[in-house]
């Protein structure tokens, strides 16, 4: 799932692509992709893109004049955004769901992997972008640990789940939580309400650190175009996705949890005093936790 360094960038290239550009059509290649009915999405053809913005993990094309209409795109986990030629375009039979021309510029097209469709598209009218109701951004101010305490201090919860919660963060998920709890040093599964001022502020420079790094990465990783292709540097995180390779920072073991769709991975030694947090599918095997490592 693009969370906010790959957005961010996406924001930063379509800006550069379509503002300034009169959008010719629209097209809806999937019916379940559009959520909204009024305005039609016919409303937006013809008018000119003023501005590209992001909230939480929705991007937004601001269409004019006045910037009176939004279209919103939320990608949730397999949708990305590609920018193609006009001439001599197709559309996939299967993975695209959306496609809009620009006079004078590139199509955009929505496309999904799988089959579960979750990605979507809204039309907003004037003001009608309001209805996405984001947590704080992380970086647009910076986020100070007195703010990060005053978030966290609303609800007792672990650790990762906040992190996740655009309501309470904006543009966080899986896989940057996962990086943002190993640079703290904190358990995932640790309860909001037990963190001491001490770990508030070393989760509060996490958060920043990692964001800002991994969205120059980004930038780095794809110099032109959209940021579609998320293995060229998340191959290169340090704890996410990498179950059972050794830590980056301790050499030990990084071990996983899993919960419906999403794993959470971490490393024992350097987040959890060298224990094994409680996973239902390893405890379904007779797995036990292993015992800390000895300091001697």
């Amino acid at each position: 799932m693009p969370e906010l360094p790959e957005l961010t960038v996406y924001r930063e290239r379509l800006q550069d692509a379509l503002e300034g550009r009169r959008l010719r059509r629209a097209r809806v290649h999937d019916p379940f992709v559009l959520r909204t009915v009024e305005p039609p999405l016919a409303e937006i053809e013809g008018r000119t893109v003023t501005g590209v913005g992001r909230r939480a993990k929705v991007l937004l094309l601001e269409l004019g004049p006045g910037a009176s209409f939004t279209l919103a795109f939320h990608l949730m986990l397999g949708g990305r955004l590609v920018l193609r030629d006009v001439e001599g375009y197709r559309p996939h039979r299967r993975r695209t769901l959306f496609s809009a021309e620009f006079e004078g510029g590139p199509l955009l097209e929505m496309t999904e992997a799988g089959t579960k469709r979750k990605a979507s598209i809204r039309v907003f009218g004037p003001e009608g972008a309001r209805e996405i109701t984001p947590g704080t951004e992380p970086l647009d101010p910076p986020l100070e640990a007195a703010k990060l305490a005053e978030l966290l201090a609303r609800r007792n919860r672990r650790l990762k789940g906040a992190l996740r919660d655009s309501h309470l963060l904006a543009g966080i998920g899986n896989a940057y939580s996962d990086e943002i709890l190993f640079a703290a040093r904190l358990s995932p599964l640790r309860l909001t309400g037990q963190l001491t001022e001490e770990e508030v502020k070393r989760l509060a420079e996490a958060i920043r650190t990692v964001l800002r790094d991994w969205t120059e990465r980004v930038r780095r990783a794809c110099p032109e175009g959209l940021p579609v292709k998320q293995n060229l540097w998340r191959r290169n995180l340090a704890i996410h996705g990498r179950a059972g390779k050794p830590c980056p920072v301790c050499g030990g073991t990084v071990a996983r949890i899993s919960f419906k769709e999403s794993e959470t991975n971490y490393c024992p030694d350097c987040q959890n005093e060298g224990r094994l947090l409680a996973d239902r599918r390893l405890s379904r095997l007779g797995i036990r936790r292993r015992p800390p490592r000895s300091s001697g």
